[in-house]
């Protein structure tokens, strides 16, 4: 695993803590969304939980690119 998605799927697990939720087992293909239990909000922490780490907003240009697994919101990032 590289270490930008380490820190990912990090940043993930602190918000099903957040959400007093044990999350499941998480990996570069896990599908964001209902299917490992997270909700649209849960989705907009994630994303602002990874502003701060990085220090990069890839969504400020407006342009919202395909996100379907934890794999493609690395990619942004790394």
């Amino acid at each position: 695993m590289s270490a930008t998605l380490d820190r990912v799927i990090d940043q993930i697990k602190n918000v099903y803590a957040n959400k007093g939720a044990t999350p499941p087992a998480l990996s570069s293909e896990s599908v964001l969304g209902p299917e490992i239990g997270l909700e649209s909000l849960d989705l907009a922490e994630i994303v602002v939980r990874l502003e701060e780490e990085f220090g990069n907003d890839p969504f400020a240009e407006g342009m919202v690119p395909n996100i379907r697994t934890i794999g493609d919101l690395s990619n942004l990032y790394g």
